[in-house]
């Protein structure tokens, strides 16, 4: 059901972004989009079938797509050119306020009654509403497709995809992007980890290792801080694409050695078994916040100024396609092959780390060249 509404939000993307570029402005377009989802959300109380209730998630997931294409554009327009940092700014305080609502979402667990559950729906509700409304206080701007008039006499540049930005882009630009699209897919790829972190190692401590569960919680909330903590300031030091195609390779070796050493974690005694997870759990968070910055840097500047948003919507629309398949990925490589698949998965990982320098250096010699 998840899977299905997540492989509908994937085809709102990129129309999303490009309505950004062209026609709704992005704050009003992230105001709409967040009160549609607090609407459809609402609805979750309401629906008495599993018909009505795939229905509802779908349209909940297409308003989450836009709501993030429309978000992402307004970072980068609001970051100016350094928008991969303010967006990891952005990016870290969310983690906080993850952490909050999975402490609030334990509780509501704990209480396990009906009326417990039906007042989070409701306080998720008025929550988005809010998040929607705070998007109208930001200052008025239009998308970049408007800001000027196309010039007659544009050119495209000699030896990539892009355009200068008089243009405005054809329809469907960042389609035809292959560099941008490979830096997208090779995301998505690495995007697994999180997957892996947070579905895949806590079965595997539970079920394969002497760990005891208790270290379950403990690695989530230090994989959150962690982030929360550090991300701002990875993300300052990867301030170029070719720095970010090093930072993803370094990122994808260190995300290999993670599964590498989360496999040998099964069959150790205890002490032993912890001590190797905790390990894996260190190089998890040195890839993922490499990875993370990486993606920023590269998914943020090498996207043109005049179609920022169809761009970024591709970027979304990766991510999102990861996280739909993602646990069914990681459930078979992980738990149903064992320790083979945890060495596939880290191979495949590692590999696609190292693939970004050469596909950010193709993809910076592909952007347009300044007037």
């Amino acid at each position: 059901m998840l899977r299905v509404a997540g492989a509908c939000a994937m085809l709102l993307g990129v129309p999303a972004g490009r309505l950004a570029d062209t026609t709704v402005p992005p704050r009003l377009g992230a105001a709409l989009s967040y009160l549609l989802l607090a609407a459809t959300e609402v609805c979750i109380l309401l629906v008495d079938s599993y018909a009505a209730l795939v229905g509802v998630l779908v349209a909940a997931a297409g308003f989450q797509m836009t709501a993030a294409t429309m978000r992402q554009t307004i970072v980068a327009r609001l970051g100016g050119p350094r928008a991969s940092v303010f967006r990891a700014k952005v990016t870290a305080r969310a983690n906080l306020a993850m952490m909050v609502g999975m402490a609030a979402s334990g509780l509501v667990i704990a209480a396990g009654s009906a009326t417990a559950y039906r007042a989070a729906i409701v306080v998720c509700c008025v929550l988005t509403a809010g998040q929607g409304l705070l998007f109208l206080a930001l200052p008025v701007a239009l998308p970049v497709g408007l800001a000027a008039p196309a010039a007659k006499d544009s050119a495209p540049a000699p030896d990539g995809p892009g355009v200068e930005a008089g243009r405005a882009g054809s329809r469907w630009e960042a389609l035809t992007d292959l560099p941008y699209l490979s830096i997208c897919l090779i995301y998505a790829t690495l995007v697994l980890l999180e997957t892996v972190v947070t579905v895949a190692l806590p079965l595997w401590i539970t079920q394969r290792t002497a760990g005891p569960g208790w270290l379950v919680a403990v690695f989530g909330v230090a994989n959150t801080l962690s982030i929360a903590c550090l991300l701002t300031r990875t993300a300052r030091r990867v301030n170029t694409p070719r720095k970010a195609g090093r930072a993803m390779a370094v990122g994808g070796v260190f995300a290999g050695v993670f599964c590498l050493l989360t496999a040998l974690s099964s069959g150790r005694a205890l002490l032993p078994a912890v001590i190797v997870l905790v390990i894996a759990l260190l190089a998890s968070i040195v890839a993922e916040l490499l990875t993370v910055s990486a993606e920023m840097e590269l998914t943020m500047t090498l996207a043109p100024e005049h179609a920022k948003g169809q761009y970024l919507g591709l970027s979304q629309t990766a991510l999102t396609a990861a996280t739909t398949v993602g646990p069914s990925v990681v459930t078979l490589a992980c738990l149903s092959w064992g320790r083979p698949g945890w060495v596939l998965l880290g191979a495949l990982l590692a590999l696609a780390g190292l693939a970004t320098p050469a596909v950010a250096a193709w993809a910076e010699r592909t952007r347009p060249t300044p007037p």
